[in-house]
């Protein structure tokens, strides 16, 4: 019988293996797409900076209209109080910004998949293909009519995914009391959502956050109500 001749060949040491396991992970992370958290997360600041631009827009006209945003003024003094009565014409509260927000899409949270962004502002595009915005459908965000820059506190828009004691607020005009306990669903932004106050920040609030910001906005305007319209 022949002697057994010695293998020159070795096992990995515990080093060796960690070493590849690193270098592994490493190119997992560089290869794989971005993680589901990432793109919510990135889906939230763009919904902020929307909300920004549009907060911007209103005090560029409240500062070319003696202090007041577009709800505040009638038709004929450049505003849009007369379409506070007709929720279904929420959109048109935007337009009158349109040379101030530079594409439609800024009305539209990336996050809310049952709305659909427009392209353009322009009824008549040459280019196409265009989505014109025209209806509720391109909006994601309820408008709160008695917002006001001079009242910093008060709440001009926010994510249209609204809960009033615990329950989901429909699309409409609603009248809502200092009592309400406000909250979001989790159907855009995982039961929180954002909010522009009329100082032009914007906040990322949970459902106890944004009742005590109502009930400071309450306060800060003087008055016991806000009236609100939700696309």
């Amino acid at each position: 019988m022949k002697p057994l001749i010695a293998s020159g060949h070795r096992g990995l040491t515990i080093l060796e293996v960690l070493v590849v396991l690193i270098i592994l992970l490493l190119l997992a992370a560089f290869l794989l797409p971005p993680s589901v958290g990432g793109k919510v997360k990135a889906s939230r600041i763009q919904c902020v900076n929307n909300l920004k631009n549009i907060g911007l827009a209103m005090r560029i006209f409240a500062h070319d209209h003696g202090e007041n945003f577009p709800m505040a003024l009638p038709v004929n003094q450049g505003g849009t109080r007369e379409l506070a009565d007709i929720p279904s014409q929420l959109w048109r509260q935007f337009l009158v910004l349109t040379n101030d927000l530079a594409t439609p899409k800024l009305l539209w949270c990336p996050d809310d998949t049952q709305r659909q962004p427009a392209t353009t502002f322009d009824p008549s595009p040459t280019n196409r293909p265009a989505v014109v915005f025209a209806g509720n459908r391109h909006l994601s965000y309820f408008l709160g009519l008695n917002a006001n820059e001079v009242q910093p506190q008060t709440i001009v828009a926010g994510d249209r995914n609204l809960t009033t004691n615990g329950i989901p607020l429909g699309a409409g005009r609603h009248v809502l009391s200092a009592g309400t306990q406000l909250g979001f669903t989790d159907q855009i932004h995982k039961t929180a959502g954002n909010i522009l106050l009329g100082d032009g920040s914007v906040q990322q609030v949970t459902g106890s956050r944004f009742t005590y910001q109502f009930r400071d906005a309450l306060t800060d305007s003087g008055i016991t109500t806000n009236l609100w319209l939700v696309p």
